[in-house]
């Protein structure tokens, strides 16, 4: 069957429809911007859980590389936020994403908002998260065969970058943003193209490596919990140079360094080459043309197969893992 005949990346082929039809809406965009525009708020805390920090991680990145204004934005994990121990500013709002709108901590933190501004991306107008915020910004999800999220995540960040592109009056960043469906079905069609031959020659890792820079290293993130969660593979996922430095450390023979760095790219190309010298195999996942920015999208096809086809060498249920009842029972479970 291989990777193509599975679930995940049936939802992977789909990723570019999801992609149009979010950004096509706009659904919640200009309310929750002006929201967030307000004279008041001078910081967005952007909260989430796996797949959904990772999209905050990847706004905040893509923020530093704007030039427009508007207010500070921060990534902070769900269970850091949730604490009463977290420190909440004068001038802060909240950006918690989840895409079904029912992630346990990210609904705590949208209730205890109180004054602060609250503002939801989820796909489910009806949700928990939906209701206790004060504006919702909605993305769309065509289908979720797989328990791992495709389009969810790329759906929250490409509605993402369009929402601070508003926030922050960037039209460079909005532009970028429009490109997202189309930049997603060149990236399917090269994960196609590659994966076979590329997975073909890997031998199964005992522990693996991603790394990352710019928004890629979001990108690395999630590659990363792909590899845990579908392959079942001890994995790391980092920033470019921290994969040239304290990442390469434990790695040996047996292990597996992904770069997600174009070739070329000073410090990618001398993380790949430090890892594989400390014995690593290495690889490069494929770049399609487009945006940087883009890279938590553009990189998610190649991830994708890549996962499911270690998954699948291994034996194991690339769609509903085994670990899927205890998942659902932490995150949605009451505290």
């Amino acid at each position: 069957m291989g990777f193509a005949g599975t679930g995940l990346w049936a939802d992977v082929r789909e990723v570019p429809d999801a992609l149009a039809a979010t950004l096509a809406a706009g659904d919640g965009v200009a309310d929750a911007a002006a929201l967030l525009r307000d004279h008041g708020v001078e910081r967005v805390v952007a909260v989430g859980n796996g797949a959904a920090y990772y999209v905050a991680h990847a706004l905040w990145l893509a923020s530093l590389e704007g030039s427009a204004a508007g207010p500070a934005l921060v990534a902070v994990p769900c269970g850091l936020a949730v604490r009463e121990s977290f420190r909440w500013r004068r001038g802060d709002a909240v950006l918690a994403i989840s895409s079904s709108g029912e992630f346990r901590d990210v609904v705590d933190i949208a209730r205890r908002a109180r004054e602060r501004p609250c503002v939801a991306i989820t796909a489910d107008p009806a949700s928990s998260l939906a209701a206790a915020s004060t504006a919702t910004v909605l993305q769309q999800v065509d289908s979720q065969r797989a328990v791992t999220h495709t389009q969810a995540l790329c759906g929250a960040y490409a509605i993402g970058l369009v929402l601070w592109a508003a926030v922050a009056a960037d039209d460079d960043l909005a532009a970028v943003a429009a490109t997202a469906p189309g930049a997603a079905t060149r990236a399917v069609a090269t994960a196609e193209d590659w994966a076979p031959t590329a997975i073909a020659g890997l031998a199964l890792p005992r522990a693996a490596v991603v790394a990352g820079g710019g928004t890629a290293w979001a990108a690395a993130l999630e590659l990363a919990l792909m590899l845990k969660e579908v392959a079942r593979i001890p994995a790391e996922g980092v920033e470019t140079r921290e994969g040239a430095t304290s990442a390469m450390f434990g790695l040996d023979a047996g292990d597996l360094m992904v770069s997600l760095d174009r070739a070329g790219d000073a410090l990618g190309d001398e993380a790949l080459r430090l890892c594989a010298a400390a014995g690593a195999e290495t690889l490069r996942l494929p770049h399609v043309e487009a945006d940087d920015r883009l890279a938590p999208i553009t990189m998610l096809p190649a991830s994708a197969a890549l996962s499911a086809g270690l998954a699948l060498a291994a034996g194991h249920d690339v769609d509903q893992p085994t670990w899927t009842d205890a998942y659902h029972a932490t995150a949605r479970g009451a505290t």
